[in-house]
């Protein structure tokens, strides 16, 4: 069917992985206590089916790593790598931090699964979408990562998650930018993770994460860092020209 050829096609489909398989695991385990080994098994899911249906029906090309140019691609990612510093360095100096393996395996599979699909699936799906335009790309692949955060609603109130939503897609734009810079998932896997993992090295942190109530000024902080993800990466992206030639992308400077 012409219809489910069509590349907006795919992108709904695609964005709609994530928080089909968390509906229907919590269906399955609802009389059940979520511990870190249902998130593992949940992202492990999340990824496989991913994996498959990219495999038998979206068929994006994805560049898991990239070993050209190394010292490039480590500046592109700088800004976002100072931005998640910045934001994870209070947790360095919490009493009660510590690095916990389990923690860490699971921040890179939660890293895995929705870098795969945000990055890797969706960044190539709105390329087409969009005939190239890689700034456009970026902001779309980064909406739709925004969105699926609105699933939280059935737990949190809406002005925390609206905080969310805004973070999630501020993330999304230095992630995309990233990823069709260097044309190499793993550094914003990897990037994911830490962003992800610093704060859950401390039981006092989650502990105060899960009793935090909504402020209107977090929200305008999280507006600032937005429009600050959104001027970086239309300044890393405004020279660039993406071509598709034979399945690849040809990324160039004008």
């Amino acid at each position: 069917m012409k219809f489910l050829k069509s590349n907006l096609t795919k992108i709904i489909i695609a964005s709609l992985i994530f928080p089909i398989v968390m509906v229907i695991l919590a269906l399955l385990i609802r009389n059940q206590k979520v511990d870190e080994l249902w998130q593992i098994i949940s992202d492990v899911l999340v990824f496989v089916v991913a994996f498959l249906l990219n495999q038998k029906y979206l068929k994006q090309k994805m560049f898991w790593f990239n070993s050209r140019n190394l010292g490039t691609q480590l500046y592109t990612a700088l800004p976002a790598i100072i931005i998640i510093f910045m934001l994870n360095s209070a947790v360095l100096g919490v009493s009660d931090f510590k690095v916990k393996l389990r923690i860490v395996v699971l921040c890179l599979l939660v890293g895995l699964a929705e870098e795969y699909i945000f990055r890797g699936i969706l960044v190539s799906l709105f390329l087409k979408l969009l005939h190239n335009n890689a700034f456009g790309a970026v902001i779309g692949s980064s909406i739709m990562f925004g969105l699926i955060h609105l699933m939280n609603l059935k737990s949190l109130p809406i002005g925390y998650v609206s905080g969310q939503v805004i973070f999630a897609a501020a993330v999304g734009l230095l992630f995309g930018t990233i990823y069709v810079k260097t044309r190499n998932l793993s550094i914003v896997i990897l990037l994911h993770a830490f962003r992800d993992m610093f704060p859950m090295f401390s039981d006092k942190l989650v502990a105060e994460s899960a009793q935090m109530k909504f402020s209107i000024d977090s929200l305008y902080v999280i507006g600032v860092l937005f429009l600050i993800a959104l001027f970086i990466s239309y300044r890393q992206l405004k020279d660039f020209q993406v071509s598709k030639q034979d399945e690849v992308w040809s990324i160039s400077e004008r």
